[in-house]
């Protein structure tokens, strides 16, 4: 009927969320935002995982590599990081 039923709801960014990636295999989200940073959540538990800080600049842009150990990300400081997903 083209209807669309919300599964869950991430909250913890406090500025607006710009973009957001799902791990290939479904397990991991995330998300950038306004307020500089990355975060990454558990897709089925909805906890978050780990915040990632290092861009001065709101997030505009992020990808999960093909494997899953890679995350990258751009932002208005006009830089691309590529972080590693494990450990930050």
């Amino acid at each position: 009927e083209g209807r669309y039923l919300q599964v869950c709801t991430l909250s913890g960014h406090s500025g607006e969320v710009n973009s957001v990636a799902f791990s290939h295999d479904g397990t991991r989200v995330v998300s950038g935002s306004e307020d500089c940073l990355l975060k990454i959540w558990d897709a089925a538990t909805v906890a978050e995982i780990r915040t990632l800080r290092g861009q001065s600049g709101w997030v505009s842009s992020v990808a999960i590599s093909s494997d899953g150990t890679r995350i990258v990300s751009g932002s208005l400081d006009r830089l691309v990081k590529i972080w590693n997903a494990e450990t930050g």
